[in-house]
């Protein structure tokens, strides 16, 4: 935490050193025989030596963040070092995608969003928007005004946060049986573009540019529909090619290539990245824009390997390696605040649950974005006769996704769809073409002279 004195930190330091010296010891005098916990070792390899424990002992984290937010947890039935780990986690993210800011208090109010995000995506029963406006000990309506009062854009904001509650608080709990989620899944492999709206409230994308506009105090800069649309897919098709290990370790419905075909990651990656670039080039000389393109860019990976919510270190500074069993344990487990989703039986879905489906369409001006409940309506019961759709939905295995699994004729459709983003991107922001027009391209092996 910030303001101690270097003395006490010294102090705890020797402190926590003692106390590993005393657990090496300890476990250096049971030569080998004890197994350790099992959020602690391979399941693979269960008897290990002290080796293993010293390495394990040293490499626990160290939690930083503000203390604005030090004490908003207090009475939230959550263990302390889980608390630490959600705050430290709000911290570095805001740190991560909006690197500036001139509005400490809007940033506040951002870092509090990500809170209680980072606690709907992991204990989902702790969280429903549909109950109330308090959620954690936090005033929601509250935070979303300190955050976007005065903007162009609080009201979309509002509805935006408040789908992103609603749906990832489901998918997290006990609800993601019920049929709002099962319809929520089916829509998201209705069509591309509704998977990428929903991925957009999913990731909360548009609601972090806005974010950071906002703590940047720049209240009159807007997109429309369409720019957002754009925006939002550039950084999440991004984002989701570098985390796909990540999503499939969690039993994702929610991951861009669970639907694509699974050639296109790479080269959808390549070409989002391009087009920010080029739109980098385009907004070079305005300012009000670069809070914009540094979300993108730094969202679209550089937070795999900042972030301590990922593995890069874990996995030997690498990024991109395939899960393992141990890492889905560990998933299971809630490490790094991540979730599982594993499938359930394969039940029909009540009628009580079909009601309370029913219930929320008639909020959905409050607990909704714009548009979601016309999706859930049009693609909740799906509409191909060769995708796999099911009742219940979450990872059935390992190395798989949770959600519905595409047949090779959509895939091609959403293929087509994917390819065509550049020229999609330059309708959506004109002052591209003149940037792609001026491109230089290299072909490989040219190399230099």
């Amino acid at each position: 935490m910030f303001g101690h004195k270097p003395l006490l930190k010294w102090k705890a330091t020797t402190t926590k050193k003692a106390k590993i010296a005393t657990a090496i010891a300890a476990a250096e005098s049971k030569a080998d025989t004890e197994i350790l916990p099992c959020n602690m070792v391979d399941p693979q390899k269960p008897k290990q030596g002290t080796h293993r424990l010293k390495q394990l002992l040293t490499q626990r984290d160290t939690w930083y963040y503000p203390p604005d937010i030090a004490d908003d947890l207090r009475d939230i039935n959550l263990p302390g070092g889980v608390k630490a780990e959600i705050l430290a986690c709000a911290w570095e993210y805001a740190r991560c995608v909006i690197p500036q800011y001139t509005n400490w208090d809007r940033y506040v109010a951002f870092m509090r969003t990500i809170v209680v995000g980072i606690t709907a995506e992991f204990k989902g029963g702790m969280v429903d928007v549909t109950a109330g406006d308090t959620i954690l000990g936090y005033s929601i309506s509250g935070i979303l005004a300190s955050l976007f009062e005065g903007t162009s854009g609080h009201k979309d904001m509002v509805r935006e946060y408040h789908a992103f509650l609603l749906i990832t608080a489901e998918k997290a709990s006990d609800r993601r049986d019920g049929e709002l989620f099962r319809r929520y899944v089916n829509s998201l492999a209705y069509a591309p573009n509704y998977w990428f709206r929903m991925r957009d409230c999913d990731a909360l994308a548009r609601f972090t540019i806005a974010a950071a506009l906002a703590c940047n105090d720049l209240d009159d800069v807007w997109f429309s529909d369409e720019q957002f649309d754009i925006l939002s897919e550039m950084g999440d098709t991004m984002y989701d090619a570098v985390a796909f290990y990540k999503h499939r370790s969690e039993g994702e419905t929610n991951s861009t290539f669970a639907y694509m075909p699974d050639d296109t990651r790479i080269k959808a990656f390549r070409q989002c990245r391009e087009v920010l670039w080029a739109l980098d080039v385009a907004w070079a000389r305005q300012n009000d824009m670069q809070n914009v393109t540094t979300f993108l860019r730094l969202f679209g990976g550089p937070i795999h390997l900042m972030m301590r919510r990922y593995r890069f270190v874990e996995d030997d500074l690498t990024i991109g390696r395939p899960e393992t069993e141990h890492v889905v344990s560990q998933t299971r487990a809630n490490f790094k605040l991540w979730n599982r989703v594993d499938a359930n039986e394969m039940i029909d879905v009540g009628q009580e649950s079909i009601q309370r489906y029913r219930d929320l369409l008639t909020r959905s001006d409050e607990l909704m974005f714009d548009g979601l409940a016309e999706f859930l309506q049009t693609g909740g019961d799906g509409n191909c006769d060769t995708c796999r759709y099911r009742p219940s939905y979450g990872a059935e295995t390992t190395h798989c996704f949770g959600g519905v699994e595409l047949c090779d004729n959509c895939r091609a459709k959403w293929r087509d769809f994917l390819e065509s983003f550049p020229e999609r991107a330059a309708q959506a922001f004109p002052e591209l073409i003149n940037t792609y027009n001026t491109a230089i391209t290299s072909t490989h092996g040219e190399g230099y002279k």
